[in-house]
């Protein structure tokens, strides 16, 4: 039964995801059958460029994932990981308002399923998604004082102290006695939220042996020097991408926007997309990169169809191939008892729910 409820659930959560896709494409359709003829000229190897632009810095993210994970004594596969990275990525960008926390839930789980202690699972997951936020804004910040958006000590000096706020926060999550303490204070938070919030054995938690043993654990995940210089290089060159990515598109058109503008409206979709809310930052996002290349000087329709092309690549079609490696995911991770029914023996095997 346990088996049976959480195929509907997953089976629920993407239908409503493919929802979401269907709701937005005729929108974005729509718009392109009003740039009939901007479009007709598309430029198709810049266009093949961008595909493989998005699709590469999408790799990239789940790439600097798997070396956190071999960090912390978690060996998987490329393609496991891959297979994760990229129905989380779905899930993240295409659900209302839960977005972010599904696809957290969800990478947590299967990596579960692959022997991956939870504290690892979930801290590998928090620590990606922090370092690839860190980089981007020191891309941002240094990108504003080299375009002359800001004073350049301005720039040095903001990115100098995100350095050693950064710094300082990996020093302190890398002290035991720190660390125990907050996770005690967590712990007996926990303890006193409903138990629908939280499950009804946490009360019993005792918060000491639950704070050492998840301290000891994430402990473990202590990248070396040149661990740290893949990981960081992993994230550059994934957010570098998915801006050439950008540049292909608009390029597509045959008016390519200045560098400084292009980067002024990728920062603008990015924190569209962090803010959440709505799935993607739709609207938000279009709207904004769409102000900042009609203001850097590009025509109208030419922007609209950059914009529209950038878009339906880098969010609609990359969330397609999640929710199609979700709904695999699925059909890999079905119940022990459908698997042996299957099989025709009797004996009990574990559940394997791998894509390797």
């Amino acid at each position: 039964m346990r088996g049976r409820t959480r195929a509907i659930v997953q089976w629920t959560v993407a239908v409503a995801g493919l929802g979401v896709l269907a709701w937005q494409l005729p929108a974005l359709v729509g718009e392109g059958g009003r740039l009939a003829a901007e479009l007709a000229d598309l430029r198709w190897g810049w266009i093949g460029l961008a595909v493989l632009l998005g699709i590469g810095a999408l790799v990239l993210y789940g790439e600097l994932h798997r070396r956190l994970l071999a960090a912390g004594g978690a060996r998987l596969s490329v393609r496991s990981v891959q297979a994760i990275n990229f129905a989380e990525n779905a899930l993240s960008t295409t659900l209302p308002a839960v977005g972010n926390a599904a696809g957290f839930v969800y990478a947590t789980y299967q990596l579960r399923r692959r022997h991956v202690e939870v504290a690892l699972a979930a801290w590998s997951l928090m620590l990606a998604g922090t370092v690839s936020t860190i980089v981007v804004i020191l891309l941002a910040v240094l990108g504003a004082g080299i375009t002359g958006r800001v004073p350049v000590l301005v720039a040095v000096l903001v990115v100098l102290g995100l350095l050693l706020g950064t710094w300082a926060c990996w020093r302190a999550v890398n002290s035991a006695p720190v660390l125990r303490r907050c996770l005690r204070w967590l712990v007996r938070l926990g303890r006193h939220l409903p138990a629908f919030l939280v499950g009804s054995r946490t009360s019993a938690v005792d918060p000491d042996s639950v704070s050492q043993r998840v301290s000891d654990r994430i402990g473990l995940l202590r990248p070396s020097g040149g661990g740290w210089v893949l990981i960081i290089g992993c994230a550059v060159l994934s957010w570098a991408m998915d801006f050439l990515s950008l540049y292909a598109s608009v390029a597509a058109v045959g008016h390519p926007a200045p560098w400084s503008a292009l980067a002024l409206g990728f920062v603008v979709v990015q924190i569209s997309i962090a803010l959440q809310l709505f799935p993607g930052g739709a609207g938000i996002a279009e709207a904004g990169l769409l102000g900042v290349l009609i203001a850097s000087g590009v025509p109208f329709a030419p922007a609209v169809a950059g914009t529209l092309v950038y878009r339906l690549i880098n969010w609609l079609g990359l969330a397609a191939i999640g929710w199609v490696v979700y709904a695999v995911q699925i059909h890999l991770t079905s119940p022990p008892q459908q698997q042996l029914r299957a099989r025709g023996s009797p004996s009990r095997e574990p559940e394997t729910g791998s894509c390797s």
